[in-house]
C-alpha cells in the first residue's frame, strides 16, 4: 500500500485566501507532520488528541483550522458562494466561541499572538483576548464585555472571571486544552474538571500534549468523544538535538556552570532550576563571576516576567534562569543551548525543557548537570522517555566516586509575628512608664521630710546584698 504523502503546500488544506496569505507572510513553507494529521480532522469538526514534541508546529495545527472555521470564508470560497459575514455569528456580549486553556501566563500571550498573526487578513476582524493571573482582573472584565471570538486563559483566572459573571459559554463552539499533561497536575486538574462541567455539551474538543502520561486518562475520557488520536512517534527530535549528561560534585556545580558559560560561544542560554530561590541565588553567584543573568519564576511580578522574556527573545539578555514555568511558554528561534542546573521533578518535564532548543529543524544542545544524589532520578527520566545517554565529565570538575558530604543547613530562626511583637514591646514600655510614675508619686509624698537612716537599709540583705553606705558629708 502506498504511504500517505504529506501535502507539499498549505494550499492542499483548502484554506481561505486570507489565511493562506498570512501563512506566506509568516514564512511557513510546508506543513509539519502534526499539522498534516491534525488540520483535516479539526476542519471536519472531529475531536482530536494529539501528541507532538515542542517545536513541531502544534500550535499552528489548531490555530489555522479554527480560524478558518470561525471565519467561514474558506467554506464560501470552496463552494463559490458570495456571502457577507453574518454579524450574529460573532461572539455576543461576554460570550466566547473558542476557549483555549493553557498552564502559564507566558503561553497565553504567545498563543494569542499566533492567533492575531494568522487572522490579520480576515475581515471582519476576529477578536482574540488572553487572560491570566498576576494582574488586575478589572481590565480583563472590561475587555470581555463586548465578547471575544477566541479566549486564551489560565484555569485559575478563568474561574475568577466566571465567578464575577464576566464570561458566558452559550456560544462556545470549541474547547482546546494545550499542554494537557501539565494541566493534569496539582490544582490544575480540579480546575480543568470544574471548567469542563460549565461548558455546553455540544462542542468540539481538542487536546495537545508532548507526552502521554497516565494522569491524562481521566480528562480524556471525560471530555473527548470518539477522538482522532495523533501520535507523532518521536518524542524527541534526536537528529538535531545534541544531549549531554555531565556528572559533577554538588559543591562544584556553580563553578562548572560558570566555566561552561565562559568557554562556549553560546549567543543565548536557557538554564532551568527546580526552585525559585535557586534561580535568584544563581543569578547572584554568576554575577560574582562577572556573568550577567536574569531570573524568571512565579514569584516575579507579571511585568518583570514579561520584560525578562522579551529581553531574552530580543537577544538583549544572554542568559535566562527559570523554573519550569518557562518550559511551557518560551518559543525562541534558534536557541542554541538549554542547561538543566537541577533536574525536573517530573520525567515528562524533561521533554518540555529540552524542547526549547533544536526547534523547527535548527540544531541545539541540551546539557544536564547531575550530582550524586541525582543519578538515580536521571535513570528514571531515561526509562520514562526511552532514551540512554552516556555520562560525561569535564576536566577539572570530575565527580568523585564517593559523594562529598552535603552542605550543613542552618536552622531557620522561628518567625515572629511583628504585630504581636510590637504590641508586647509597647505594653511593656507603658508598664515600665507607669511604674516610674508611681515611684515618683510615692517619693513626692516624703519630699522635704527627714527619713531615718535605718529605715533606708535594704530589706533581706542576705538575698539582695548589703547596701553600700552613703556619704554623709
Amino acid at each position: 500500500m502506498k504511504k500517505h504523502q504529506p501535502p507539499a503546500q498549505f494550499s492542499s488544506f483548502s484554506f481561505s485566501s486570507a489565511i493562506l496569505s498570512s501563512i506566506a507572510d509568516a514564512g511557513f513553507k510546508k506543513p509539519t507532520d502534526v499539522q498534516c494529521k491534525a488540520i483535516p480532522a479539526i476542519m471536519s469538526g472531529k475531536d482530536v488528541l494529539a501528541r507532538a514534541t515542542t517545536g513541531s508546529g502544534k500550535t499552528a495545527a489548531f490555530v489555522l483550522p479554527l480560524l478558518d472555521n470561525l471565519s467561514n470564508q474558506g467554506l464560501y470560497e470552496r463552494t463559490h458562494v458570495a456571502r457577507q459575514f453574518n454579524p450574529a455569528e460573532r461572539a455576543q456580549h461576554n460570550a466566547v466561541q473558542v476557549l483555549v486553556l493553557v498552564p502559564t501566563r507566558e503561553l497565553t500571550i504567545q498563543i494569542a499572538g499566533i492567533f492575531n498573526q494568522f487572522s490579520k487578513n480576515i475581515q471582519p476582524r476576529i477578536s482574540c483576548q488572553s487572560v491570566y493571573g498576576g494582574v488586575k482582573i478589572n481590565p480583563q472584565m472590561m475587555a470581555l464585555r463586548s465578547g471575544t471570538d477566541v479566549l486564551i486563559a489560565t484555569p485559575g483566572r478563568l474561574l475568577d472571571l466566571i465567578e464575577n459573571n464576566a464570561i458566558h459559554f452559550n456560544q462556545l463552539k470549541t474547547l482546546v486544552i494545550d499542554e494537557v499533561d501539565r494541566l493534569m497536575k496539582g490544582d490544575f486538574e480540579e480546575e480543568i474538571k470544574k471548567i469542563s462541567k460549565l461548558l455546553p455539551n455540544k462542542r468540539q474538543n481538542l487536546m495537545f500534549t508532548a507526552t502521554f502520561p497516565d494522569s491524562i486518562r481521566s480528562i480524556v475520557r471525560q471530555v473527548l468523544t470518539d477522538p482522532v488520536v495523533i501520535n507523532i512517534d518521536s518524542a524527541i527530535e534526536t537528529s538535531e538535538l545534541d544531549q549531554h549528561v555531565v556528572t559533577v560534585n554538588h559543591n562544584r556545580k556553580n563553578d562548572l556552570l560558570a566555566y561552561l558559560l565562559n568557554e562556549n560561544d553560546w549567543q543565548q542560554v536557557l538554564i532551568f532550576c527546580s526552585a525559585k530561590k535557586t534561580c535568584d541565588n544563581l543569578v547572584i553567584k554568576l554575577k560574582k563571576r562577572s556573568i550577567e543573568a536574569v531570573a524568571m519564576h512565579g514569584n516575579k511580578e507579571q511585568s518583570a516576567r514579561m520584560k525578562a522574556l522579551q529581553d531574552f527573545k530580543s537577544g538583549k539578555t544572554r542568559i535566562l534562569i527559570a523554573t519550569d514555568v518557562a518550559a511551557r511558554g518560551i518559543d525562541i528561534e534558534h536557541l542554541p543551548c538549554v542547561i538543566n542546573f537541577d533536574l525536573p521533578r517530573s520525567p515528562n518535564d524533561y521533554i518540555h525543557r529540552i524542547g526549547r532548543t533544536a526547534r523547527a529543524g535548527s540544531p541545539g544542545q541540551a546539557i544536564s548537570l547531575i550530582a550524586h544524589h541525582e543519578y538515580q532520578h536521571f535513570k528514571v527520566i531515561e526509562n520514562r522517555n526511552d532514551i540512554r545517554l552516556e555520562r560525561e565529565q569535564v576536566a577539572g570538575f570530575e565527580a568523585d566516586e564517593i559523594a562529598p558530604p552535603p552542605p550543613v543547613k542552618q536552622k531557620k530562626k522561628p518567625k515572629t509575628n511583628n504585630k504581636k511583637s510590637k504590641k508586647r514591646k509597647l505594653a511593656a514600655k507603658q508598664k515600665n512608664k507607669a511604674k516610674r510614675t508611681s515611684a515618683e508619686d510615692t517619693g513626692s509624698v516624703y519630699a522635704g521630710k527627714e527619713q531615718n537612716h535605718d529605715e533606708q537599709k535594704t530589706v533581706n540583705p542576705q538575698v539582695w546584698g548589703k547596701r553600700s553606705e552613703s556619704n554623709t558629708d
